[in-house]
Protein backbone atom coordinates (compact mmCIF):
# COMPACT_ATOMS: atom_id res chain seq x y z
CA UNK A 1 0.00 0.00 0.00
CA UNK A 2 3.03 2.36 0.22
CA UNK A 3 2.52 3.96 -3.44
CA UNK A 4 -1.24 4.78 -2.05
CA UNK A 5 0.21 6.30 0.52
CA UNK A 6 2.44 8.08 -1.67
CA UNK A 7 -0.42 9.33 -3.73
CA UNK A 8 -2.61 10.72 -0.69
CA UNK A 9 0.95 12.86 0.24
CA UNK A 10 1.18 13.89 -3.70
CA UNK A 11 -2.39 15.29 -4.13
CA UNK A 12 -2.45 16.52 -0.33
CA UNK A 13 0.56 18.74 -1.75
CA UNK A 14 -1.40 19.84 -4.34
CA UNK A 15 -4.24 20.98 -2.61
CA UNK A 16 -2.20 23.54 -0.45
CA UNK A 17 -0.14 24.93 -3.47
CA UNK A 18 -3.91 25.84 -5.03
CA UNK A 19 -4.63 26.99 -1.45
CA UNK A 20 -1.88 29.31 -0.86
CA UNK A 21 -3.45 31.37 -3.69
CA UNK A 22 -4.78 33.04 -1.26
CA UNK A 23 -2.64 36.41 -0.84
CA UNK A 24 -2.44 36.70 3.14
CA UNK A 25 0.12 39.90 3.11
CA UNK A 26 -0.83 42.98 4.87
CA UNK A 27 -2.92 45.81 2.99
CA UNK A 28 -1.50 49.31 3.34
CA UNK A 29 -4.34 51.57 4.80
CA UNK A 30 -4.07 54.66 2.45
CA UNK A 31 -3.72 54.75 -1.20
CA UNK A 32 0.08 54.64 -2.42
CA UNK A 33 1.19 53.76 0.69
CA UNK A 34 2.93 50.94 2.88
CA UNK A 35 2.64 49.16 5.95
CA UNK A 36 5.68 47.68 7.96
CA UNK A 37 7.12 46.19 11.33
CA UNK A 38 10.14 47.14 12.78
CA UNK A 39 11.26 45.33 15.66
CA UNK A 40 14.93 46.17 17.60
CA UNK A 41 16.12 43.13 19.92
CA UNK A 42 19.38 42.30 21.72
CA UNK A 43 21.63 39.24 22.41
CA UNK A 44 20.35 37.34 19.06
CA UNK A 45 16.51 38.19 18.91
CA UNK A 46 16.63 36.87 23.33
CA UNK A 47 15.25 40.37 24.59
CA UNK A 48 12.67 42.47 22.34
CA UNK A 49 13.48 45.93 23.52
CA UNK A 50 10.46 47.16 21.26
CA UNK A 51 8.41 46.46 17.62
CA UNK A 52 6.22 48.47 16.05
CA UNK A 53 4.01 48.49 13.03
CA UNK A 54 3.61 52.18 11.20
CA UNK A 55 2.36 53.17 7.80
CA UNK A 56 4.77 54.62 5.73
CA UNK A 57 4.90 56.44 2.33
CA UNK A 58 6.10 54.79 -0.73
CA UNK A 59 10.29 54.32 -1.46
CA UNK A 60 10.63 55.29 1.96
CA UNK A 61 13.90 53.86 3.13
CA UNK A 62 14.58 51.39 6.23
CA UNK A 63 17.05 53.89 8.17
CA UNK A 64 13.96 56.98 7.90
CA UNK A 65 11.45 54.21 9.32
CA UNK A 66 13.41 53.58 11.83
CA UNK A 67 13.87 57.13 12.65
CA UNK A 68 9.95 57.37 13.02
CA UNK A 69 10.18 55.10 16.24
CA UNK A 70 13.08 55.71 17.75
CA UNK A 71 16.09 58.06 18.38
CA UNK A 72 18.94 57.09 16.47
CA UNK A 73 22.58 58.33 16.26
CA UNK A 74 24.49 57.67 12.67
CA UNK A 75 27.81 57.89 11.30
CA UNK A 76 29.36 58.17 8.08
CA UNK A 77 27.07 60.23 6.71
CA UNK A 78 23.95 58.39 8.07
CA UNK A 79 25.43 54.92 6.34
CA UNK A 80 26.26 53.39 10.21
CA UNK A 81 23.83 53.47 13.04
CA UNK A 82 26.04 53.75 15.18
CA UNK A 83 22.89 53.97 18.10
CA UNK A 84 19.65 52.83 18.87
CA UNK A 85 17.57 55.10 22.06
CA UNK A 86 20.71 55.26 23.63
CA UNK A 87 22.24 52.05 22.88
CA UNK A 88 25.33 52.18 20.91
CA UNK A 89 28.48 50.65 19.41
CA UNK A 90 30.68 49.49 22.63
CA UNK A 91 33.79 48.21 22.56
CA UNK A 92 33.56 45.84 25.90
CA UNK A 93 30.39 44.15 26.43
CA UNK A 94 28.62 41.22 28.44
CA UNK A 95 28.44 38.88 25.16
CA UNK A 96 31.57 40.30 23.44
CA UNK A 97 34.06 42.49 22.72
CA UNK A 98 32.64 44.25 20.21
CA UNK A 99 29.30 45.04 20.31
CA UNK A 100 27.11 46.47 16.97
CA UNK A 101 23.77 47.19 15.85
CA UNK A 102 23.06 44.13 13.03
CA UNK A 103 20.29 45.07 10.02
CA UNK A 104 17.55 42.18 8.74
CA UNK A 105 14.74 42.68 6.33
CA UNK A 106 12.32 39.42 6.68
CA UNK A 107 15.05 37.88 8.19
CA UNK A 108 17.91 38.19 5.75
CA UNK A 109 20.56 40.48 6.45
CA UNK A 110 20.50 43.33 3.72
CA UNK A 111 23.50 43.77 1.33
CA UNK A 112 23.79 47.71 1.93
CA UNK A 113 23.17 50.20 4.14
CA UNK A 114 19.40 51.06 5.86
CA UNK A 115 19.54 54.40 3.69
CA UNK A 116 19.91 52.73 0.46
CA UNK A 117 17.15 49.93 1.46
CA UNK A 118 13.80 50.96 0.39
CA UNK A 119 10.83 49.01 1.96
CA UNK A 120 7.91 47.40 0.74
CA UNK A 121 4.43 46.60 1.41
CA UNK A 122 4.72 44.16 4.18
CA UNK A 123 8.38 44.06 5.51
CA UNK A 124 9.47 43.20 8.76
CA UNK A 125 12.51 45.62 9.65
CA UNK A 126 14.70 43.65 12.33
CA UNK A 127 17.81 45.52 14.59
CA UNK A 128 19.70 43.37 17.04
CA UNK A 129 22.30 44.31 18.94
CA UNK A 130 24.86 41.64 19.65
CA UNK A 131 28.55 41.21 19.73
CA UNK A 132 30.82 39.48 16.92
CA UNK A 133 33.95 37.71 18.20
CA UNK A 134 33.09 34.20 17.32
CA UNK A 135 30.47 34.63 13.95
CA UNK A 136 31.65 38.42 12.58
CA UNK A 137 28.23 37.79 9.99
CA UNK A 138 24.67 35.49 10.73
CA UNK A 139 23.45 36.17 7.38
CA UNK A 140 19.88 34.84 8.33
CA UNK A 141 17.40 34.08 10.92
CA UNK A 142 14.60 31.58 11.24
CA UNK A 143 12.38 34.10 13.73
CA UNK A 144 10.32 36.16 11.37
CA UNK A 145 8.69 32.87 9.71
CA UNK A 146 7.35 32.74 7.17
CA UNK A 147 9.62 35.24 6.05
CA UNK A 148 11.71 35.21 3.60
CA UNK A 149 9.69 33.16 1.68
CA UNK A 150 6.46 35.22 1.96
CA UNK A 151 7.76 39.07 1.06
CA UNK A 152 11.82 38.07 0.43
CA UNK A 153 13.82 40.74 -0.51
CA UNK A 154 13.15 43.85 -1.89
CA UNK A 155 10.18 42.58 -3.71
CA UNK A 156 11.90 39.89 -4.79
CA UNK A 157 10.47 36.59 -3.62
CA UNK A 158 12.06 33.73 -4.72
CA UNK A 159 10.02 29.95 -4.85
CA UNK A 160 10.24 28.30 -1.97
CA UNK A 161 11.64 24.15 -1.86
CA UNK A 162 11.13 22.01 1.12
CA UNK A 163 13.65 19.01 -0.43
CA UNK A 164 13.61 15.86 2.26
CA UNK A 165 14.76 12.60 2.17
CA UNK A 166 12.04 9.55 2.49
CA UNK A 167 12.21 9.24 5.35
CA UNK A 168 10.57 12.73 6.10
CA UNK A 169 8.05 12.69 3.24
CA UNK A 170 5.26 13.32 5.63
CA UNK A 171 6.87 16.43 7.66
CA UNK A 172 7.43 17.83 4.38
CA UNK A 173 4.04 17.85 3.37
CA UNK A 174 2.95 19.40 6.74
CA UNK A 175 5.53 21.97 6.37
CA UNK A 176 4.64 22.78 2.95
CA UNK A 177 0.94 23.09 4.05
CA UNK A 178 1.65 25.01 6.92
CA UNK A 179 3.42 27.94 4.41
CA UNK A 180 0.48 27.56 2.24
CA UNK A 181 -1.67 28.61 4.71
CA UNK A 182 0.34 31.78 5.68
CA UNK A 183 0.23 32.70 2.30
CA UNK A 184 3.98 31.24 0.80
CA UNK A 185 2.57 31.24 -2.98
CA UNK A 186 5.19 29.58 -4.31
CA UNK A 187 6.16 26.56 -2.03
CA UNK A 188 6.55 22.95 -3.30
CA UNK A 189 8.33 19.86 -2.20
CA UNK A 190 11.07 17.86 -3.71
CA UNK A 191 13.75 14.91 -2.79
CA UNK A 192 16.80 16.09 -1.80
CA UNK A 193 18.46 13.69 -4.50
CA UNK A 194 15.85 14.70 -7.15
CA UNK A 195 17.09 18.61 -6.36
CA UNK A 196 18.64 20.48 -9.63
CA UNK A 197 21.48 22.71 -9.59
CA UNK A 198 18.90 25.42 -10.80
CA UNK A 199 16.49 25.12 -8.02
CA UNK A 200 19.55 24.66 -5.74
CA UNK A 201 20.86 28.21 -6.70
CA UNK A 202 17.93 30.26 -7.31
CA UNK A 203 15.58 28.96 -4.96
CA UNK A 204 14.44 29.45 -1.27
CA UNK A 205 15.52 26.49 0.26
CA UNK A 206 14.23 24.45 3.63
CA UNK A 207 15.72 21.28 3.86
CA UNK A 208 14.83 18.17 6.01
CA UNK A 209 16.96 15.50 6.87
CA UNK A 210 19.99 13.64 9.25
CA UNK A 211 23.46 15.06 9.56
CA UNK A 212 24.25 12.50 6.01
CA UNK A 213 22.48 13.62 4.07
CA UNK A 214 23.28 14.70 0.55
CA UNK A 215 22.91 18.81 0.89
CA UNK A 216 22.41 18.14 5.37
CA UNK A 217 26.23 17.48 4.85
CA UNK A 218 27.79 20.09 2.45
CA UNK A 219 26.47 22.93 4.84
CA UNK A 220 27.56 21.56 7.92
CA UNK A 221 30.83 21.13 6.14
CA UNK A 222 30.96 24.75 6.13
CA UNK A 223 28.98 25.65 8.97
CA UNK A 224 31.58 28.50 10.29
CA UNK A 225 31.80 30.39 6.82
CA UNK A 226 27.84 30.11 6.92
CA UNK A 227 27.49 32.04 10.28
CA UNK A 228 26.11 29.08 11.99
CA UNK A 229 26.29 28.43 16.01
CA UNK A 230 26.02 24.50 15.52
CA UNK A 231 27.72 22.03 13.81
CA UNK A 232 27.29 18.23 13.82
CA UNK A 233 30.50 15.25 14.32
CA UNK A 234 28.81 12.23 13.33
CA UNK A 235 25.08 12.47 14.68
CA UNK A 236 26.47 13.88 17.38
CA UNK A 237 25.34 17.80 17.71
CA UNK A 238 27.26 20.58 19.11
CA UNK A 239 26.28 23.52 19.58
CA UNK A 240 28.02 27.19 20.65
CA UNK A 241 27.43 30.47 22.29
CA UNK A 242 27.99 34.13 21.20
CA UNK A 243 31.67 33.46 22.18
CA UNK A 244 32.54 30.62 20.60
CA UNK A 245 32.39 28.48 23.42
CA UNK A 246 30.59 25.05 23.82
CA UNK A 247 26.96 25.62 25.11
CA UNK A 248 26.00 21.85 25.29
CA UNK A 249 26.28 18.43 23.22
CA UNK A 250 23.49 16.19 21.70
CA UNK A 251 23.66 12.64 20.94
CA UNK A 252 19.81 11.80 20.80
CA UNK A 253 15.87 12.50 20.57
CA UNK A 254 17.50 16.49 19.29
CA UNK A 255 16.41 18.44 16.56
CA UNK A 256 18.11 21.82 15.33
CA UNK A 257 16.42 24.67 12.94
CA UNK A 258 18.93 27.22 11.95
CA UNK A 259 19.39 29.20 8.66
CA UNK A 260 21.72 31.09 6.62
CA UNK A 261 22.01 33.18 3.23
CA UNK A 262 21.76 30.23 0.36
CA UNK A 263 25.17 29.28 -0.19
CA UNK A 264 24.68 28.01 -4.05
CA UNK A 265 23.37 31.13 -4.83
CA UNK A 266 26.28 32.53 -7.54
CA UNK A 267 26.61 35.85 -5.56
CA UNK A 268 27.26 33.97 -2.30
CA UNK A 269 25.89 34.62 1.16
CA UNK A 270 25.64 38.25 0.79
CA UNK A 271 23.64 38.52 -2.07
CA UNK A 272 20.55 39.40 0.06
CA UNK A 273 18.25 37.05 -2.65
CA UNK A 274 17.13 33.67 -1.02
CA UNK A 275 18.24 31.56 1.99
CA UNK A 276 18.72 27.70 3.23
CA UNK A 277 16.83 26.61 6.12
CA UNK A 278 18.31 23.40 7.96
CA UNK A 279 15.84 21.14 9.67
CA UNK A 280 17.84 18.37 11.22
CA UNK A 281 18.88 16.54 14.18
CA UNK A 282 20.89 13.39 15.75
CA UNK A 283 18.05 10.96 14.61
CA UNK A 284 14.58 10.80 12.97
CA UNK A 285 12.83 11.40 16.29
CA UNK A 286 14.69 14.88 16.56
CA UNK A 287 14.16 15.79 12.78
CA UNK A 288 10.42 15.27 13.52
CA UNK A 289 9.91 17.25 16.54
CA UNK A 290 12.27 20.29 14.76
CA UNK A 291 9.18 20.16 12.21
CA UNK A 292 6.58 19.90 14.54
CA UNK A 293 8.13 23.20 16.60
CA UNK A 294 7.77 25.20 13.05
CA UNK A 295 4.75 23.70 11.94
CA UNK A 296 2.94 24.10 14.96
CA UNK A 297 4.66 26.57 17.30
CA UNK A 298 6.52 28.88 15.42
CA UNK A 299 5.78 31.61 18.36
CA UNK A 300 8.34 30.36 19.86
CA UNK A 301 10.79 30.83 17.37
CA UNK A 302 10.16 34.76 17.01
CA UNK A 303 13.26 36.76 16.70
CA UNK A 304 15.29 33.55 17.00
CA UNK A 305 18.49 33.40 14.93
CA UNK A 306 18.34 29.08 15.70
CA UNK A 307 16.84 26.96 18.19
CA UNK A 308 17.18 23.40 19.87
CA UNK A 309 14.55 21.22 20.19
CA UNK A 310 15.50 18.89 22.66
CA UNK A 311 12.69 17.21 25.06
CA UNK A 312 9.62 19.29 23.47
CA UNK A 313 12.03 22.08 24.96
CA UNK A 314 12.94 25.07 22.29
CA UNK A 315 16.53 26.68 23.20
CA UNK A 316 17.19 29.73 21.38
CA UNK A 317 20.98 30.06 19.16
CA UNK A 318 23.34 31.23 20.40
Amino acid sequence: MKWLERLSLIALSLVVSLSAACDHSSVPTSPGNITVRIAVTRNFGEELLFERSLELKANTNALDALKQVAAVETAYGDGFVNAINGTRTTFAGPFGDRQDWFFYVNGMASNTGALDYILHSGDIEQWDYHGWDFQQTTPATIGQFPEPFLHGQRNNIRPTVVTYTDNFEKEAVSLVQRLGGLGVKAAGMKKITELTETEKESSNLIIIGLPDAPVVSEINRQWRQLGLFARFDGKSLTVFNARGEVAGNYTSNTGIIMATQNPWNPGGTGAGENVAWLISGTDESGVRAAVDVLVNRMDELKYAYAAVVNGGKVTRLP
